[in-house]
């Protein structure tokens, strides 16, 4: 009988995902083959199936990543000192993912999936609290470090939030002339405006 190699699985497992992404990103979940997820991570779509059973396992495993990488970026900006500053790094990454095209509608397609199927939808909930989870937990350290004094409650402040990165990836799908980049100085200060950090003492 044949011995698998754990690392090697994992690796070519990995190096499937990663492809995935790119030809979803590209094309979309439901326009991409298990074909061409095949070329594009150099191997044959009969391989595939020793991976992951059916193309929607590659799609669920494409959204349990984003998952993670979201619980990674957050649970990484929660060890930081200083919460504002996080809050910043937080929303410079987010206007990263919504001006690079690939990762713009790669997170779109996952939404829109999430619409469709109860499986997906089960994954993007899970991304969605570790977000609302993390921003709520930024807030309350920032507030506890007098860096932030919010007018309304914290709760409140995340939905907004929460509004407003989607509102920035639709803008970004839909207005050609929009650069989401390019508005990180508007934004911050917005942003901070209306969290009323004091300025006279704390400003960062």
């Amino acid at each position: 009988m044949r011995t698998v190699d754990p690392k090697k699985f994992a690796a070519q497992k990995q190096a499937i995902l990663e492809a995935a992404r790119q030809c979803f990103s590209e094309n979309g979940f439901h326009k991409t083959t298990t074909e061409l997820i095949g070329t594009y991570a150099k191997t044959s779509a009969g391989k595939l199936f020793h991976y992951f059973p059916n193309k929607k396992a590659i799609i669920l495993a494409v959204i349990e990543d984003q998952a993670d990488r979201t619980a990674l970026l957050m649970e990484t900006l929660e060890q930081q000192e200083n919460a504002v500053d996080a809050l910043r790094e937080f929303f410079d990454v987010i206007l990263y993912l919504a001006g690079s095209p690939s990762e713009r509608q790669l997170i779109l397609e996952i939404a829109a999936e999430a619409a469709r199927d109860p499986d997906a939808r089960a994954f993007s909930v899970k991304e969605d609290t570790v977000l609302t989870d993390g921003l709520f937990t930024l807030l309350n350290k920032a507030t506890v470090q007098e860096r932030l004094k919010p007018v309304v409650s914290n709760d409140h402040i995340v939905r907004f939030l929460m509004i407003l990165i989607d509102g920035i990836f639709s803008r970004a799908a839909t207005d050609a002339d929009f650069d989401p980049v390019a508005e990180r100085s508007a934004l911050q200060t917005i942003l901070l405006s209306v969290l009323q950090p004091d300025a006279r003492n704390r400003h960062a």
